[in-house]
């Protein structure tokens, strides 16, 4: 049985053949919550690495997504929206995201073509063209495609005067794939020469039992709408796999007792309806029968519990 676990199963063979100006490196992907850093990493690896929601910090943690051709191995870090936040786990959102930026060959910042400039973004842009760091700039202006050619060359001049210096300015659509190629080609261009790091057919660094939990939460934040989705976690408490498929139990933390019922939902529907979109992603992504029990348990102000927040891996 095909699963994530056993395809991403070791490094790259040191001594496998490789082309003299071979080109490896990490690029972080950066930029405000919802500007589409999930949707293109997960266009660029060709697999669903990343959940992707229309709700802000939908992205909590440092997700790695692989992509490797015969020119070069880019190591994508899709990085939790740069916000502003008064709980513990934005501090720690927004601490993965520059730390991932100081680590990075290449910056790729994106933002969403849709939305007006807003003081957040150019100031977001003026922050990493302030010289600190090092790493070429790409600036990545997102959803192209929702935008006409007389509007975006002001938006394009905007970008450019508050960063001179980029390597490129890429407007792209993540979500329809139009000039993503020639993003990769900018990024190749940037790469230092080095050998690949990953296996060929690696193309993320999660486990099952972390795509399990991320499966489960992007239901829970689509199901919630409008209602407290930042106050929801998933902890897996069992993951087990034989010959039959997969077993997953997870609870579903919320931080009032309030929320429990919202989540519930009447007679158990939308917990019902949570269970039955997650169970069908995941048989998706593991291409075997998956067996998902889940249940809501109240854990009050985990969120800003620096704790409990290390014990659910989001503690920056």
């Amino acid at each position: 049985m095909d699963n994530i676990e056993s395809l991403n199963a070791g490094w790259a063979d040191p001594d496998a053949p490789v082309a003299e100006d071979y080109r490896c490196g990490t690029v972080a992907l950066l930029g405000r919550p919802n500007v589409g850093k999930s949707t293109l990493m997960n266009r660029i690896v060709g697999a669903k690495v990343a959940i992707v929601t229309p709700k802000p910090q939908t992205t909590r943690h440092r997700i790695l997504g692989i992509h490797t051709d015969e020119h070069s191995q880019m190591v994508f870090v899709d990085t939790p929206g740069i916000h502003k936040g008064d709980k513990q786990l934005n501090r720690n959102m927004v601490r993965v995201a520059y730390a991932a930026a100081e680590e990075a060959d290449v910056l790729v910042i994106m933002q969403d073509l849709s939305k007006p400039m807003d003081h957040a973004t150019s100031t977001l842009i003026k922050g990493f063209a302030d010289g600190r760091l090092k790493q070429p700039r790409l600036h990545v202006l997102n959803k192209v495609d929702q935008m006409t050619h007389a509007a975006l060359l002001p938006r394009l001049a905007e970008v450019q005067r508050l960063d001179p210096d980029a390597a490129a300015y890429i407007p792209l659509s993540a979500r329809k794939g139009v000039q993503v190629d020639a993003l990769l080609k900018e990024i190749t261009r940037l790469l230092p020469e080095a050998p690949p790091v990953y296996a060929a057919d690696w193309f993320t660094d999660q486990s099952q039992r972390q795509l399990a939990a991320e499966y489960v939460r992007e239901q829970v934040f689509l199901a919630m709408q409008q209602e407290i989705p930042f106050q929801t976690a998933v902890e897996i408490e069992a993951f087990g796999e034989d010959e039959t498929g997969m077993s997953i139990e997870a609870a579903i933390l919320v931080g009032s007792e309030r929320h429990k019922p919202m989540l519930i939902g009447k007679g158990g529907e939308r917990m019902k309806d949570i269970g039955t979109k997650a169970r069908k992603g995941l048989q998706d992504l593991f291409d075997c029968p998956v067996d998902l029990r889940l249940w809501v348990r109240v854990q009050p102000d985990w969120f800003d519990n620096p704790g409990r927040l290390q014990d659910l891996g989001l503690d920056g």
